[in-house]
């Protein structure tokens, strides 16, 4: 079952852990109905795209995931009953590691067990990949000697796409029992690393111990910057990408001095890429977010400003995705008024579109932002969507 397939290095900031490791939840609370509203419209658009069953099982595991998130625990587990093919695996168990995280031990055996029930019924690459997330979810409920066993076979699969991921695992159980030297070495044993993603996951894995109340704050400060060293061999825009996700740490400890400077320079490396790089303009909004969150209100704003006017500058395909995400930082920033602007722009691009499959593709980024944003639906919006849906028809 040695997989060919390599794994995108990166996915989105918001899951710097997706994966192997998913992202600790803080404080999650229940999504409003609100939220709840857009997600279902998310999933319904993402469950139309029957042309292409990949794209519509990618798209469902996000909402899943977005759910998961905002703690919305039996939406959560009810909608990632719904996704179709193997990644119903991956939602069960990212499910099961937030929940661990959450302190919902019971609950994270639970979805372990229906990840593990379900992985059988996959064959080939695609089951090795719902053990990766199996393993995390070990990691996350404490259970290290389960974690390694699982992660340990994964990266026997396929060394080149599973060793980093899998040492992460492995330390990330370790450290939920309070062993930080004993996986401070795991992840250092990734420096020697050839491949590129070796930088990634040793971040990756350093973030996740900066995240863990196992620990004590020494140990989770001395982690983060650890993340801050280890994201230095990360190349081009994947290293500003990490280092956001390490401001927003640096934050939530209180060291706002070193947050401010890990997020201009992740900015610094963003502003030389090409005005035309889909990534640029997201990463971009995200550093803005991230300025928001420290209080420099009017650096944001500039940056927002800027955001917007590259989104013409992009193929049209990746416009809306660009719009809303903009939106969402003005979400961040409680400027209403702004966000609904910027989503409704996104709706009119997506709208241009001409074939459904990235038209509706599109339209679950939208939704899946405004729900993350609770900025909620009014009466237009939901009339646009509606209509947006029913036009959902050939060219695919």
């Amino acid at each position: 079952m040695n997989s060919s397939r390599r794994r995108p290095l990166v996915r989105s900031t918001a899951r710097l852990l997706a994966g192997a490791l998913a992202v600790t939840l803080a404080g999650a609370s229940n999504s409003s109905s609100a939220s709840r509203d857009a997600f279902d419209y998310a999933f319904k658009f993402a469950s139309a795209i029957v042309s292409d069953p990949k794209d519509m099982g990618k798209a469902q595991e996000a909402v899943v995931w977005d759910l998961t998130s905002s703690g919305s625990w039996k939406d959560a587990e009810a909608t990632a009953a719904k996704v179709e093919g193997w990644r119903r695996g991956t939602a069960y168990a990212d499910l099961a590691t937030a929940l661990a995280k959450a302190g919902r031990g019971e609950d994270a055996k639970r979805m372990i067990a229906k990840a593990e029930a379900f992985r059988p019924t996959v064959e080939g690459w695609q089951n090795v990949r719902i053990a990766s997330h199996v393993a995390a979810a070990y990691a996350a409920l404490g259970k290290k000697d389960k974690a390694k066993m699982l992660a340990v076979a994964v990266a026997t699969e396929d060394l080149q796409q599973y060793g980093g991921m899998s040492t992460a695992t492995v330390a990330s159980g370790m450290a939920a029992q309070g062993e930080f030297e004993g996986a401070s070495a795991e992840l250092d044993r990734l420096k020697e690393g050839k491949d590129l993603d070796d930088a990634w996951w040793r971040t990756v894995g350093y973030v996740d111990m900066a995240r863990q109340k196992s620990l004590t704050r020494e140990q989770r400060v001395k982690a983060i910057n650890a993340a801050r060293r280890a994201a230095e061999d990360i190349p081009g825009w994947r290293k500003a990408e990490a280092q956001e996700s390490i401001a927003d740490e640096f934050r939530k400890l209180g060291m706002p001095k070193d947050a401010k400077e890990t997020v201009a320079n992740a900015q610094a490396i963003l502003a030389a890429l090409p005005d035309t790089m889909p990534i640029k303009a997201p990463l971009l909004s995200n550093c803005a977010r991230s300025w928001a969150e420290l209080g420099e209100n009017a650096t944001a704003r500039a940056l927002l400003i800027q955001v917007e006017s590259l989104a013409p500058k992009v193929q049209p395909i990746e416009r809306p995705v660009v719009y809303a995400n903009a939106a969402s930082s003005f979400a961040a920033m409680k400027d209403t008024a702004e966000a609904r602007r910027l989503y409704g722009l996104a709706l009119q691009d997506a709208a241009t579109l001409v074939n459904a499959r990235p038209r509706a593709l599109a339209v679950v980024e939208i939704c899946r932002s405004i729900g993350k944003s609770a900025v909620g639906l009014d009466e237009p919006t939901r009339a646009r969507l509606n209509d947006l849906y029913a036009g959902l028809k050939d060219p695919w």
